[in-house]
């Protein structure tokens, strides 16, 4: 008996399993994404993980990480009290800190009489730094990604040392050493109400808040994802 072959043409098409069709959209998703999203309890340990590590190295360098800090507080202060200001200088035995001289004639308990010179710790005003830090190691992003905010990072959290150096120091002069300092910072027009207003903004606000605003700025959909919120189920929710 004679065989009939059936053409291709000629077969009516099985309609696809729906089954079949889940599994190729899942395979099409996860090659799509091939990185699972980030938990946010993962991101926190990672975080609090890179932020030891961050601590460490921004201590040990602090001695050179703080001196574009240094140079433009000396800048500033020179402008702001004229003559009465001398220099900034690393402490001898502990670099880190900055060592304010004045030209100011100072009284001492001993009665003798030498120009001021006083200790500021500049790290308490960049600890934002390893903050960021560790929050962007923790970030699922490309490596000259991480670079690129850890410099931008790095060039505003300077300008928040530098805020908080300036009116440290003028705050030390105007009410830590009595009577002698604090007539010739009100003699170059500051008054004690902008010096605790800037001491405090310096001290407890900027630090702190610079690296968070900087770090969910440039890692916007990190911040959703994390959070669970898109910009789209905004538009949802005012256009139902």
């Amino acid at each position: 008996m004679g065989r009939r072959v059936a053409l291709a043409e000629n077969v009516p098409e099985c309609p696809p399993l729906d089954g079949v069709n889940v599994t190729q959209e899942k395979e099409k998703a996860d090659s799509a994404n091939p990185q699972e999203e980030l938990k946010l309890t993962e991101f926190l340990i990672l975080t609090a993980l890179w932020m030891l590590f961050g601590f460490m190295l921004w201590y040990y360098f602090s001695a050179f990480h703080g001196v574009p800090a240094r140079l433009l507080s000396e800048t500033i202060l020179s402008q702001v009290l004229g003559a009465d200001f001398s220099r900034i200088v690393a402490e001898p035995n502990q670099q880190f800190l900055f060592q304010v001289e004045t030209w100011i004639p100072f009284v001492f308990p001993d009665e003798t009489t030498e120009n001021l010179g006083f200790i500021i710790n500049p790290l308490i005003f960049s600890y934002g730094l390893p903050v960021l830090f560790g929050l962007v190691m923790a970030s699922g992003v490309s490596w000259v990604r991480k670079l690129v905010i850890l410099l931008i990072g790095y060039a505003v959290i300077t300008l928040v040392q530098v805020w908080g150096v300036v009116w440290e120091s003028l705050k030390v002069l105007a009410f830590n050493f009595g009577e002698q300092t604090h007539v010739v910072v009100q003699a170059h027009g500051i008054s004690d109400s902008v010096i605790a207003i800037g001491y405090q903004v310096g001290t407890l606000i900027l630090p702190a808040l610079a690296p968070i605003l900087i770090w969910v700025l440039t890692n916007r959909p990190l911040v959703e994802q994390l959070v669970g919120w898109r910009p789209d189920q905004l538009r949802q929710n005012r256009n139902p």
